[in-house]
């Protein structure tokens, strides 16, 4: 039986992911921190589509050997699930500067963004190969070129996302099985905790999209074979800016948020 797991599947971004792929015909597998709240995204699926098989895991990505726990709980309950589609979502944000997080905030970062992403593909991808087929998508960011104040960590982990994908995706080639990244910049989710007008101002000024439309825009990209993309020509030109943004427009930027939202 083919299944899509998802993780970071529980809310946000990763939640329209579940139902998109669920509404795809995909038996799903959702992964997030807590299980209550994947119960509750699988309660929820489950009264749109009830012939889907839906497996509910709740588990600390974090944890060094959270991807293998994940990986031999599949096998044992679902030993005939073949998972075909594999969307490395999951991710945090600390919107600091690097010297005042926390050990554990840096590791978390690294080992959910970095480690996790590595270790589920290299579990996950033999069988695609065996089977000559199969998709994943990792998730990086607009911020992997943007090695900025307050989301250093955040950057420097999406820019492993997107340089192992793409060198993934070259090793794949003729495989059957598809890599692929999508690099978007702001999505409306928890990840920002912006009020409703700011929100809808950022949306309104195409800054920001909805989980909505950057999951349809992802997983189109996906099932066609296509590499990454960076949708919005907003976003395009910021891209393009962020490489040749002087150093010190780049600190007098720091030092005006610092004073302003009082980040440190």
């Amino acid at each position: 039986m083919d299944y899509a797991l998802i993780t970071g599947g529980s809310s946000g971004m990763g939640l329209e992911y579940v139902r998109q792929l669920a509404a795809r015909g995909y038996n799903l597998i959702i992964v997030a921190l807590f299980q209550n709240e994947t119960d509750a995204a699988k309660e929820m699926v489950s009264q749109e589509f009830p012939h889907l098989d839906i497996l509910s895991v709740g588990m600390d990505l974090s944890e060094a050997d959270a991807p293998l726990r994940l990986y031999q709980r599949i096998r044992n309950e679902r030993p005939d699930a073949f998972v075909k589609v594999l969307v490395n979502n999951a991710g945090v944000l600390y919107p600091k500067h690097f010297k005042s997080m926390t050990e554990s905030q840096v590791s978390r970062i690294m080992m959910i963004h970095n480690h996790t992403t590595a270790m589920l593909c290299h579990y996950f991808l033999p069988a695609m190969l065996e089977n000559k087929c199969g998709y994943i998508l990792n998730i990086s960011s607009l911020a992997a070129v943007f090695p900025y104040p307050f989301i250093s960590m955040y950057a420097a982990t999406k820019s492993f996302t997107k340089v192992f994908t793409r060198a993934l995706r070259t090793e794949l080639k003729g495989t059957g099985v598809v890599a692929s990244s999508v690099y978007f910049g702001a999505v409306s989710t928890p990840l920002y905790n912006l009020s409703d007008n700011l929100r809808k101002l950022a949306i309104n000024l195409g800054v920001m999209i909805t989980p909505q439309k950057a999951v349809r825009i992802a997983l189109k990209m996906l099932f066609k074979g296509r590499s990454g993309k960076t949708p919005g020509l907003v976003n395009k030109f910021a891209a393009l800016l962020a490489k040749v943004l002087p150093h010190t427009l780049i600190s007098w930027i720091d030092k005006f948020v610092t004073k302003k939202w009082n980040f440190d």
